[in-house]
């Protein structure tokens, strides 16, 4: 009679071995990790322009409801265009009429500085404040995807007036002296 003894396979071998794999790629992970990141700089912003987190929280407010109204008046000229097969831009009663902030004269408009909205010229909607406090007077340019906002910071900006062509230039607002927001400062924000 033969006897042999035959230890059981409870799997602490196998076991050891994919621990083991583990924790070495998780270490290789740990030491290479450094290496992996991307490596982004920040531009320089040009004197005419300020990154969107140097803002005041009033200003920040004026600037959260404009990137959605951006959208909706987007929108809206998007349907005019598909639908009635024209090219128009919302005007302040039509804006007014969907109850689209900050171009509604409630409680959020008294405490924000009482805006005076116009509407310039195709995609640009200009608000200027007529209260000392709340946020400053504000351009909107929806003509891009992205929103183009800028504010009248200092206290020589004039307001924004279309040339006799019609034509929006953003050296325009340039040249009055407000100040264009940039949203992300990873990359060279440009004029429009």
């Amino acid at each position: 009679m033969i006897r042999q003894s035959v230890s059981s396979d409870n799997g602490s071998k196998e076991g050891k071995w994919v621990g083991g794999i583990i924790v070495s790629i998780l270490l290789l992970a740990t030491i290479l990790l450094p290496y992996h990141q991307n490596k982004t700089k920040s531009q320089q912003l040009d004197t005419h322009q300020i990154a969107v987190t140097e803002l005041s929280s009033e200003e920040l407010a004026m600037v959260a409801e404009l990137r959605l109204a951006h959208e909706e008046i987007r929108n809206l000229n998007q349907d005019s265009r598909e639908f009635n097969h024209q090219n128009h831009w919302p005007n302040m009663a039509e804006l007014s009429e969907l109850w689209l902030a900050p171009f509604i004269e409630d409680k959020s408009w008294e405490r924000k500085g009482r805006h005076q909205w116009q509407h310039i010229n195709g995609a640009v909607y200009q608000g200027l404040r007529r209260e000392k406090q709340g946020s400053s007077s504000v351009v909107l340019n929806s003509g891009s995807i992205e929103p183009d906002i800028w504010l009248a910071l200092s206290k020589n900006t004039t307001p924004l007036i279309i040339n006799d062509e019609g034509v929006f230039e953003p050296q325009q607002l340039i040249d009055r002296g407000w100040t264009q927001i940039v949203f992300n400062n990873d990359k060279q924000a440009s004029v429009h």
